[in-house]
């Protein structure tokens, strides 16, 4: 079926889509410049307006671009944003497509990589800021769980900036949020909060005191052996041994 002025055709619209990712991923497009107008890409595309704001509505959602409807000007081209990736993930785990263990194994690679990575490349300011922030988790134990846990991810933040790596940092990112969603009843429900929050310091603790050392080594095998402590009990005996091994690769020790 073929698309008129009224509806979009998705074997149209695409070119349009594919167009404008093409021209991000090259550098053509930049953040800050301007598509064409709808009319003007009408013209290019030699099809009609409901299949460009289609296209764009598309575009849109990805957080590619910012449109409004006829804006001389032609739809802004935004920086790229992970926002779509979080979404992605989130609906995977809410629908059962991503589960604990998955997420769990995952970040003991990025995690345990995060560390290293931080431990040689870190600058005295980062690591600075590091130190401040282990020092407010510990003043977080009074204000509540979910204080203490926002402390918590923005020390994993700093030391994937620490870091460098803009793909550790993003995928590290978006799979600690997801496993705090599939395991915050869990923690919440927990007898001794107080307990969990001062294991979580000892560890950021002794990860900020490798990552001072630069020793590389140790911070990561804290990185696995501290995921194993806390998640082994909520997965399956084969993934706690996939788990296990995973400790074990990096030269660390798990307990029976």
């Amino acid at each position: 079926m073929t698309g008129t002025a009224d509806s979009p055709d998705d074997r149209v619209f695409q070119r349009v889509i594919d167009w404008v990712q093409h021209g991000i991923a090259v550098g053509e497009l930049n953040p800050g410049d301007r598509l064409p107008s709808e009319r003007e890409l009408v013209d290019k595309f030699g099809i009609g307006r409901a299949s460009i704001r289609e296209a764009l509505r598309v575009l849109e959602n990805m957080e590619l671009i910012r449109s409004q409807p006829r804006d001389p000007r032609g739809p802004l081209v935004l920086p790229v944003s992970v926002g779509p990736m979080r979404r992605s993930i989130a609906m995977l785990t809410s629908t059962g497509g991503l589960g604990l263990a998955d997420l769990v194994q995952f970040r003991m690679i990025a995690d345990a990589s995060a560390n290293l990575l931080a431990a040689a490349r870190r600058s005295d300011e980062q690591l600075l800021g590091l130190e401040r922030n282990t020092a407010r988790m510990r003043e977080c134990m009074n204000l509540g769980y979910a204080e203490f846990s926002q402390a918590d991810m923005e020390f994993h933040e700093l030391v994937a900036e620490a870091g460098g790596n803009k793909l550790v940092q993003v995928y590290g990112d978006v799979t600690r949020e997801a496993v705090l969603r599939l395991i915050r009843r869990t923690i919440l429900d927990a007898a001794d909060q107080t307990a969990l929050m001062l294991q979580s310091v000892r560890h950021h603790r002794a990860v900020f005191a490798a990552i001072a050392d630069q020793d590389g080594l140790r911070a990561s095998r804290l990185a696995r052996e501290s995921l194993y402590s806390y998640y082994a009990d909520h997965v399956s005996p084969a993934d706690r041994a996939i788990m296990a091994d995973l400790v074990r690769e990096c030269g660390g020790t798990v307990s029976s």
